[in-house]
Order: C-alpha cells, then structure tokens, then sequence
C-alpha cells in the first residue's frame, strides 16, 4: 500500500473514531441529563436498605429475639397460637425458629374482610411467637417491617408495582453511563496508560480536575457497579420478565417443584403430617439454614420447604415432601442449580448486602459514588457550557451516526430487547436526536 493510501486509512479510521466518540458523549450526558434525579434517587434509597441489618436490630430486635430456654414448643402449637389472633387471614408460610433465642415467624396474607391497600403495597401480617412457650411476642404489619419498606421505596419509590419501571429506567441508562463513559476513558496507548489516566488530582482548570474525579471514581466502582445493575435489573418488572423467559429458554432456572405435584392419599387411613413432623422431615433432608415451611392446599397438596436465609448461596435448597409420610417428591439444592441460577443467587444477596458488613461497605462506597458521578458531571458539563449554541457537548450530524460500528448496532439492539423500558427510552431519544439535527439545519451554524 502507498504512502498516500496509508495515510487515506488512517485519516479515516481517525475521523471515525472521533465520531464514534462524539456519539459516546452524547449518549452518556443526555443519560446522565436525564436519568440523575433517578439515579440519585435509586442511590440514597439504595444506602436506606444496605443498613437493613443495624436498623431492624434495633427497631425490631424485641420481636426477632427472646430469652432463650429449655425446650421448644411443637411448631403446631407455635403456628396456633399466632392463627388465634389472626383468624381472618390465610396462612402463606411459617419460618420456624432456628437458632437459640430466636422466634418463630407466621406469615399471613391479606385479610379478606379489609378492603386492599390503594397504594398496591403488600398488606400481609407477621406475628412472631416465643417457640419455648407458644405465647405470641407481637405482630406487624408488612410494611411495618423496615426491610419491606426499604425493598419497597427502593425498588418502586412506595408507589406500587406499577412505579417500579422508574428505578428500572434509571438502572437502565446507568448501565449506559457506564458503558459509554469506559469506551471514552480506555486509552488509546495500551495498558501501560491505564495507571497514568487515573489521577484525582493535577494541573489544569477547573474543568479538568472535576474530569479527573468523576473518570477516577467511576472507573474504579465500575465492576462492582455492573454487578449492582445486572443484578437489579434481573428482577425488575420487565427487564426481569425477558431475563426470566431467557433463562427458562436456555435450560438456566432455578429449579421448582412442578406446580401439579401431589400427595397419594393413604390407603391405611392415616393422618396428614403435623407441623412438627413436616419441620422434623424438611430438616433431615435440608442444609442447617433457615427456612420458611409452607402448609399443603388440599387433601392431595404437598409441603413445601426452602431457605428462607439467602446469605448462604451454597446452602440453598427446594423441597416437596408428601403431606402423609414426609418423603420426598422433589429435591433439589446448590449442586443441582444450573450457572446462570447460580450467578443470581449470589449476585442478588450480594446486590442486597447481606454478606456481612465487608459487603455493605462496598455497597455504601459504590452509592456514595454514583451521588459523586451525578453531581461531578453536571459540575463539568456547566463548567463546559458554551457562551451560545445549544449544549456543552459536540453536536452530531446525521452523517456522523454512519461511523457505528455494526457490532455496536447489534448490542444496542439486544439490550432494549433485554430491557423494554430502556427500549421505549432509547426511542425517544432518537427522535430528540433527529429533531436537533433538523433544527440544526435550519438555524445558522454554531460551533459547540
């Protein structure tokens, strides 16, 4: 190849480059334009449910513990005496005292005689027993309960199922900030630059040493926080909903029992398991974890076991037990969890801190991070904002949008099939974008 022709070749891998890099820009401050009183949002709710633990300790500590003695009550008695005082609402699962000191908690749902909650938030009751004496500690109310109203104002700000999509759009366009902002900051020298392009402090304006910080701390929570985003997201209401269908596709769900699984009905006239023996049976064939017992439905119904601890991935566990003779159905555990039921059951105990205070810590900085993200970026972009034109950042012809690789096309593509809202999002976002382009056109030119 001539001189001339190499020289040709890089001009133009030069200029699409520079391109490509405007578009990065683009998306990554009208994402973080857009979506920051969100990711605020999502980032001091976020700090509200990691200190779950402290927190309910101290509020709920009374209900959770008493003064351990000699001998258990049977469950059965446990789970009457809490029924006497709910009588009205049905029973969904009992989570029998594990380790000394410990009470027995009974979770019923709705009363069918109170007219639901308007707001859509859960309206189910939990009355904590004393397992050595059978003698009701309390009872609360759901969201009474500080870990159901922080999951709750976190996930869908307290206003329902149907609000969850804002804090699903927020986690959505953050995966974009962060995706856009690596792709600019990675340097075009090779690894040995990597070092050098993280420094929080050196000479230049103003501007720059905002830059510094906010390329610093972004890059340096950014694995952790990909975790937190993937992680959420999967059980958000409608990204969750394609992560689901796709796990199902591939053979990646957690294992469930199969829904018409049933009890054979004795031929010797024998009677249903108690409580005590259905506990007695879910323990022998379970890890020694925690767990939430729930009763049979009907006379061919079976009980259902499962942890209801999730700081213990490997010690998860399903089973079905024959409501007459306490075998077995279905079993299954960690070793029988295929890799992506796996990666979420690590991923989201570890999205919700509940391995331990190294765990919190790390969720606390991260949170803390995206505060100082939000609040460094729109420091730089008004430090950058131009005596005239429209924004602090290049503007894009429609030409420009041709230097995008189709590879970049295809992930585009896959993540809004991934993530409906994000999709709607990025649709509008388009249209804005061709509207400028328009407006461009019919307005002098103003150089950004």
């Amino acid at each position: 190849m001539s001189e001339a022709a190499m020289t040709s070749v890089s001009h133009t891998s030069t200029t699409a480059r520079a391109a490509l890099h405007r578009i990065f820009w683009r998306l990554h401050f009208w994402a973080g334009l857009i979506t920051a009183p969100l990711v605020i949002v999502a980032a001091l709710t976020g700090l509200l449910y990691v200190v779950t633990p402290q927190v309910e300790a101290l509020r709920h500590g009374h209900l959770d513990h008493v003064a351990p003695t000699a001998g258990l009550q049977p469950l059965e008695a446990q789970v009457a005496a809490a029924q006497a005082t709910e009588a009205s609402r049905p029973l969904r699962f009992v989570v029998p005292a594990h380790r000394p000191g410990d009470t027995t908690q009974v979770h019923f749902g709705a009363d069918p005689a109170v007219v639901a909650r308007t707001d859509g938030l859960p309206a189910g009751r939990i009355v904590y027993v004393n397992p050595h004496t059978a003698e009701v500690v309390g009872a609360l109310d759901e969201m009474q309960r500080y870990r159901h109203w922080a999951r709750k104002l976190h996930a869908s700000l307290l206003q329902g199922e149907g609000w969850r999509w804002l804090i699903e759009l927020a986690a959505s366009w953050l995966l974009v900030m962060l995706l856009t902002g690596l792709a600019m900051w990675w340097p075009r020298s090779g690894l040995r630059a990597l070092g050098a392009s993280l420094r929080l402090r050196g000479p230049g304006p103003e501007r720059l040493q905002w830059r510094r910080w906010h390329t610093t701390g972004g890059v340096l929570m950014s694995t952790v926080l990909a975790v937190i985003l993937v992680t959420g997201l999967t059980w958000s209401a409608h990204t969750g909903e394609r992560f689901r269908a796709a796990q199902q596709a591939l053979g990646q769900s957690a294992l469930r029992p199969p829904a018409d699984l049933s009890s054979a009905l004795p031929a010797d006239g024998r009677a249903p398991l108690t409580w005590q023996a259905a506990w007695d049976a879910a323990r022998s064939q379970a890890p020694d974890i925690a767990m939430m017992l729930t009763p049979p439905r009907g006379p061919e119904g079976v009980w259902r076991a499962e942890n209801f601890d999730r700081s213990q991935p490997t010690r998860r566990f399903v089973l079905a037990l024959d409501a007459y003779r306490g075998h077995a159905l279905f079993a299954a555990g960690w070793d029988d969890m295929p890799l992506m039921a796996r990666a979420t059951a690590v991923g989201i105990p570890f999205h919700r801190g509940e391995f331990g205070l190294w765990n919190q810590a790390v969720l606390i900085l991260v949170a803390l991070g995206c505060v100082g993200a939000v609040v460094s970026g729109l420091r730089m972009a008004w430090l950058r904002r131009p005596a005239s034109g429209w924004l602090p950042i290049p503007t894009m012809p429609a030409s420009g949008w041709r230097a995008v690789p189709v590879g970049l096309w295809l992930l585009m593509a896959a993540l809004a099939w991934a993530q409906p809202v994000f999709a709607w999002s990025l649709l509008v976002y388009g249209m804005a974008e061709g509207l400028m382009v328009l407006l461009r056109r019919r307005s002098p030119r103003v150089t950004a």
